[in-house]
């Protein structure tokens, strides 16, 4: 997909993200206080991890839905910006009763649970051009 002639600004995502918390706090689990999703993204590699915390205090993994997968792939492409590409993680915090966070990462190589293939680099390259102050770790594993 190419980039948007204009990326979203920080009101549009703001309130994209609205939306899907909406959508996510009638998603979590009932005994859900806070609820931790990393999304991290090369090319057409995607990788999504989520952790509860209870009103207990006890932590614990949590498979978003797969349409999370979807938003944050199509908030990706929103957000591109020329020369700069798209940001390659994502940390976003939800805290009972609806209140959020979301922490974006432009330059750093994400924590991967798995490193993607070479392909991946080089498709993000394609996809989301960038100048050459940023990402040069994308360069170097493409």
């Amino acid at each position: 997909m190419p980039m948007p002639v204009v990326p979203l600004n920080a009101a549009q995502a703001n309130q994209l993200f609205k939306e899907f918390t909406t959508w996510m706090v009638h998603s979590v689990p009932a005994d859900w206080e806070q609820l931790f999703l990393t999304f991290r993204a090369v090319g057409d590699y995607v990788e999504l991890t989520g952790r509860v915390v209870t009103v207990l205090g006890t932590a614990r993994p949590w498979t978003p839905p797969e349409r999370a997968v979807d938003f944050f792939v199509d908030l990706r492409d929103s957000m591109a910006k020329p020369d700069e590409g798209a940001w390659t993680t994502v940390r976003y915090h939800l805290t009972h009763p609806g209140g959020y966070s979301a922490e974006y990462d432009w330059d750093g190589e994400p924590d991967w649970d798995h490193v993607p293939p070479a392909e991946f680099f080089r498709q993000e390259m394609e996809r989301y051009p960038r100048t050459g102050e940023h990402a040069e770790w994308l360069r170097a594993r493409g």
